[in-house]
């Protein structure tokens, strides 16, 4: 995971602009936030937040822009890369798994961040 300074944006997008065929889903979009900040995208169905925050993880590549994270540029990496760098997403229709505790299924979503040995792995260790 990259490391945070206090003084730089921790996110921060240029001119992101995506498209679907003649469709500008996300156009020209420009966003800070920095440390310590509480953020939001809003808006009505179809304004494209779902497509920004694909943007964002890297699940859509956008024809424009830049999107910096800690000051790494990010766009166009593969979303298993940029969950290394400390960026993650959740989905709105999130299944839990049955039969098993709340902390369980939390602890589902950190798997990227833990490190196992095989043999730790086996035995259950940290």
């Amino acid at each position: 995971m990259i490391q945070q300074n206090d003084h730089q944006p921790v996110l921060k997008t240029t001119g992101v602009t995506k498209r679907f065929g003649g469709l500008v889903a996300v156009g020209d979009l420009d966003l800070t936030i920095t440390p310590y900040q509480i953020a939001s995208v809003i808006g009505p169905n179809g304004a494209g937040k779902t497509t920004f925050f694909n943007c964002i993880t890297g699940f859509y590549i956008p024809e424009e822009g830049e999107i910096r994270f800690l000051d790494h540029p990010i766009q166009g990496l593969r979303p298993d890369q940029i969950t290394a760098r400390g960026i993650a997403r959740t989905y709105q229709n999130i299944h839990l798994f049955a039969g098993m505790t709340v902390l369980e299924n939390v602890m589902v979503g950190i798997h990227s961040n833990l490190r196992s040995t095989p043999m730790g792995a086996l035995l259950r260790t940290p």
